[in-house]
């Protein structure tokens, strides 16, 4: 069984990219796990604070260290990466020494009520991620374009098309980390 620890880079009510996520979740094929990481209570970066980080913090790098991938699902703000995930990945990454994330494999979701998806986002993603000497699965992609067409009112993936790239990318997600990943632990 691998387990994958998910990240979702918006919180707001009716996230495209919580719904996608939770489509990821649902759909997960058998020996693949998908387990969301709460990262809402994370308070802003402080050096001051990294030493001794808040419970929520605490509890996030214990679910990450146990798996086997952290799954980002994310947003694309101004060409870039949100705030609020990249507020987090700090976090996870600190302070300088911790192995939470570094050598952890890495994958890339998300969604957006634009024509381009998130690509933009997921190559900043790709790069920031070299910091920690880690794989980036690259051998299937996913960004959900013009997402208000693609889920429904209450949030569910209905595309047929971008439900069938998701298990495309779900399989080929899962065989990657059997063949060719192993985290530190």
């Amino acid at each position: 069984m691998k387990k994958v620890a998910a990240l979702c880079g918006s919180f707001r009510h009716g996230s495209y990219n919580q719904a996608l996520l939770d489509a990821a979740i649902e759909r997960a094929p058998d020996g693949l796990v998908i387990e969301q990481v709460d990262i809402r209570g994370f308070p802003f970066f402080s050096q001051d604070l990294e030493a001794e980080p808040p419970t929520a913090i605490r509890a996030a790098k214990a679910s990450i260290q146990t798996a086997d991938c952290v799954l980002l699902v994310s947003p694309e703000y101004d060409y870039g990466v949100p705030g609020y995930l990249k507020n987090a990945v700090d976090w996870l990454g600190r302070p300088f020494g911790d192995r939470t994330l570094v050598g952890r494999p890495m994958a890339l979701l998300g969604a957006s009520s634009g024509y381009m998806g998130t690509i933009r986002g997921q190559l900043h993603w790709r790069q920031s991620w070299y910091f920690f000497r880690a794989p980036v699965f690259s051998e299937a992609e996913l960004t959900v374009s013009y997402a208000a067409d693609a889920f429904d009112q209450e949030g569910r993936l209905v595309s047929e098309t971008y439900i069938a790239n998701l298990d495309h990318y779900l399989a080929t997600l899962l065989d990657w980390l059997q063949r060719d990943c192993s985290p530190p632990r």
